[in-house]
């Protein structure tokens, strides 16, 4: 499928003659009512119970119709079986993962620009808003993807770790060598298409696709399933570029937030009858450790926040730019207890996506009581690799930042190069040969002045050591 105007224009048409079904059976609804198990009489609840607004499938008609979605393939339901004040009193109640206070916090956003939050662990979306009414089309979803610039590199970096890198090792960026902590916290997009080229477009789709990432969109608009291995033509250069959905990126960070344990994210809490007994699921919500927990580890600590962003608790994230014929601003990252990815565009964007994603996230620890939880730190683990910065011949630069980094690795110390050794030899035996004889009056041509300075000026040009 290409993502042209008029395919996203028929999407939504698509998506709004479900919507205004499903509209009908939302205002069917008295106020006050509950079932017997506390919920609301109504089609369609909030975690809670409480019945969502009588617009919410006008306002939402793309993520009504994947509610929909939802409920067929895991339950085999249709909208028919769902509970009716007048057609259907007794009929089934869906309880949803959305949770008002974070919804309502997230209806807050304005202009282009949406966001999403995945409970780690469970996958359960707690809030989702994607500025339907504003923009014509869910902005979140796989029919809207967008570029992820730098928010991409978690997963490049995942894909490092799990083939047994550590997040100290060397990449060449353009103007310097880096660590891979230090490539993903300062954005190095050379040192990362490195990364991503070491390892190929297969391997890092593949970590991609267990952590949660469903499609990706290459630079025509086509979108490829991430599950199918379609992955012909794609570049590893261009991760950056090539669009994915918001709610994928909340997904994936919430696996590294969950410690590697992915699960899939879902909309449905439970479905109940009239009387409150839950009905149970034809599928669960898969869920399984998607990468090892030293990489998510290693993953919290690269992308570590500054403490006082969120008073005094950790997070982790990555906010981004993508500079196109708009700039599109991301931040992604998480609490333990919350993923949570914004996405802004245009005039929408002047402050970054980091003010939609605090909105959201300083709502939970409010209303949730989420407790403040230290990050492990980095693991430790893998190998410091230096394949990134060696030349055709295996060999470092001993000026580069590494060997200034560390001076006692091989290759990088004064006792591997012999000719210093040779320089120090000369040295000494030119400090020892005796003075010149005085100039004499007779017409002799003069003696050549002693070689020791010219020698040595000559040896200090020669040496590329650091230290020289």
């Amino acid at each position: 499928m290409q993502f042209t105007k008029m395919h996203l224009a028929v999407g939504g048409a698509v998506a709004l003659v479900v919507a205004i079904g499903v509209s009908i059976v939302l205002g069917n609804l008295p106020d006050g009512a509950s079932g017997s198990g506390g919920e609301e009489n109504a089609a369609f609840l909030y975690a809670d119970g409480q019945a969502l607004p009588d617009d919410f499938a006008d306002t939402h008609p793309a993520l009504v119709a994947d509610i929909h979605a939802e409920l067929e393939a895991r339950y085999g339901l249709t909208a028919d079986r769902l509970y009716d004040e007048s057609a259907r009193p007794d009929g089934l109640r869906v309880v949803l993962t959305l949770d008002q206070a974070l919804q309502e916090a997230a209806e807050e956003t304005s202009g282009e620009a949406g966001v999403v939050a995945v409970e780690p662990g469970t996958g359960a979306v707690r809030c989702y808003y994607g500025a339907e009414a504003e923009a014509g089309t869910d902005l979140l979803g796989s029919e809207a993807p967008h570029p992820p610039s730098s928010v991409f590199d978690m997963i490049t970096a995942a894909t490092a770790l799990e083939a047994g890198a550590s997040i100290e090792s060397w990449w060449a960026d353009d103007d310097a060598d880096v660590t891979l902590v230090e490539a993903v916290r300062e954005s190095r997009t050379a040192a990362m298409d490195a990364v991503a080229e070491e390892y190929g477009v297969e391997d890092v789709l593949k970590t991609a696709g267990s952590m949660g990432l469903k499609g990706i969109a290459d630079d025509e608009g086509v979108l490829r399933d991430v599950a199918s291995g379609d992955f012909d033509g794609l570049d590893a250069a261009d991760f950056g570029s090539y669009p994915v959905s918001v709610v994928d990126m909340a997904g994936v960070y919430a696996t590294i937030a969950a410690d590697g344990v992915h699960a899939d994210t879902h909309f449905i809490e439970r479905v109940v009858d009239g009387d409150g007994r839950a009905v149970e699921p034809d599928q669960g919500i898969r869920t399984n450790q998607a990468i090892a927990d030293t990489t998510a580890q290693d993953l919290q600590f690269t992308g570590l926040g500054e403490s006082q962003a969120i008073e005094d608790r950790d997070f982790f994230g990555v906010a981004a730019d993508f500079h196109g014929e708009t700039t599109q601003s991301w931040f992604v990252g998480a609490i333990p207890q919350l993923s949570v990815a914004a996405w802004a565009n245009g005039s929408a964007a002047e402050d970054g996506g980091m003010p939609l994603w605090r909105n959201v996230i300083d709502t939970a620890i409010e209303v949730n009581g989420y407790e403040a939880e230290e990050l492990p730190g980095a693991s430790g683990a893998g190998t410091d690799m230096t394949d990134g910065i060696a030349d055709d011949d295996g060999q470092i630069d001993p000026d580069s930042e590494y060997c200034q980094a560390n001076p006692e690795v091989e290759g990088c110390t004064a006792s591997e190069s012999p000719s210093e050794s040779a320089s120090e030899s000369e040295t000494e035996e030119t400090s020892e040969e005796p003075e010149p004889d005085p100039p004499t009056s007779s017409s002799e041509e003069e003696p050549d002045p002693p070689t020791t300075s010219s020698e040595e000026e000559t040896t200090s040009e020669d040496c590329g050591w650091v230290w020289c």
